[in-house]
């Protein structure tokens, strides 16, 4: 594949087939910002993900001229673009280490012309040529070892297998009296080979956090093909016949320095967002403060005892915000209906008035009488209850 044609395809199609991808994922758990740094909500460095890369390359390669043990060097400076896709895996270790398998395929248009060499050699022999070389498209299968900077942001180095297509060829004049048993003059030479050539690669980069789900990544990779070897046949200038007996070796080595940018999508979803939080629930009201005097039978008097609990309503109300006091007076059932009303009013009023005098004012409270009704202890008809023959002091 070459990157002019190749290349631009292979980007389309993966973006593509990740923009789907990206549409469905669930959306991120509330706003996060994400400049370098800042933790990500969930991993970015952890299960699948897939990418484009752009970039370019050089090499300083050397294609070597050997023809009947005169030998020539001619330097071939590699350069130009690369792009294309990639993909792996990486497994979470603890919160800092991640290790990671990727695999890459980039078109190349790394190529090179020696331009026109002429090398004299002692014998009196010289040749005159030139040499070129490309790289058609580049692919690594790499294991990778990260370290986590910040939670968003991963360093990592690299290394694995390496392969390409290579395409070499040589052509050029030789003049020399070695090459035919004595002869003069001069001949001619070509040959080319063109394969997939394998090596080794290792590298470094990083990759940070820009999105939910998406990583700037940015790479380098030193590429060792090994080298190209082939016979570039010499011919009879006039007769255009191969000279026999006489061999010319090519050999080219093919390495490559890649820097790339590139962007992935990282198929493993960010976390629900959490749950709300319930606001706390307001705290039940105060319960009310409820001070009871108790009376004689048939007594509206207040006794020692209840002069005491009056002192404790009064200092209670004084302790607190103001509020409205409910003062409300009770009998038992022994007497007519309508005494014991009257009798509640009068022991009702007679602990307001007691309330009063400790400070408490009047306006602030409700005076009110409920003669037999509302036992405090249900009985019957006539019964003389110590326990209904109060007054009951209510403090919301």
């Amino acid at each position: 594949m070459n990157l002019k044609t190749g290349g631009a395809a292979a980007t389309v199609l993966l973006l593509a087939s990740i923009a789907p991808a990206g549409a469905q994922a669930p959306p991120p758990a509330g706003p996060m910002g994400f400049s370098l740094g800042t933790p990500m909500a969930g991993d970015l460095f952890q299960g699948f993900y897939a990418g484009v890369n752009v970039g370019g390359g050089f090499g300083d390669s050397t294609a070597t001229n050997n023809n009947t043990g005169n030998t020539s060097n001619t330097k071939l400076d590699l350069s130009g673009p690369v792009g294309g896709i990639q993909g792996g895996y990486n497994w979470r270790l603890n919160p800092s280490w991640v290790l990671g398998l990727e695999t890459d395929f980039d078109g190349s248009g790394l190529t090179s012309h020696s331009g026109t060499q002429v090398r004299t050699f002692r014998d009196g022999s010289s040749l005159t040529g030139n040499a070129s070389k490309d790289l058609e498209y580049l692919g690594t299968v790499r294991g990778r070892v990260g370290y986590n900077l910040t939670p968003s942001w991963l360093y990592y180095v690299t290394g694995g297998f390496a392969y390409g297509q290579v395409n070499n060829s040589a052509a050029g004049t030789v003049t020399g009296a070695r090459l035919v048993g004595g002869g003069t003059g001069s001949y001619f030479f070509s040959g080319k080979k063109n394969g997939i050539e394998t090596g080794w690669t290792v590298g470094t980069g990083s990759e940070i956090a820009i999105a939910p789900q998406f990583g700037l990544t940015f790479n380098y990779k030193y590429v060792d093909l090994g080298t190209l070897s082939y016979n570039a046949p010499i011919r009879n200038a006039s007769a255009a016949a191969f000279v026999s007996g006489v061999k010319n070796n090519v050999s080219v080595d093919n390495n490559a320095h890649i820097f790339t940018i590139g962007l992935n999508y990282h198929f493993n979803a960010p976390p629900p967002p959490p749950a709300p939080v319930a606001a706390p629930a307001p705290p039940p009201p105060a319960a009310p403060r409820v001070f009871i005097v108790f009376f004689d039978w048939d007594k509206d008097t207040i006794t020692p005892e209840g002069h005491a609990i009056i002192q404790q309503a009064a200092d209670a109300y004084k302790a607190g915000a103001p509020v409205q006091i409910q003062v409300t007076g009770y009998t038992d059932r022994s007497g007519s209906p309508g005494y014991n009303q009257r009798l509640s009013e009068r022991r009702a009023n007679n602990v307001a008035k007691a309330m009063a005098a400790l400070g408490v004012p009047k306006s602030q409270m409700i005076v009110a009488g409920r003669g037999e009704n509302d036992n405090r202890v249900p009985t019957a008809d006539g019964v003389r209850e110590p326990q209904n023959r109060r007054v009951e002091i209510v403090e919301p």
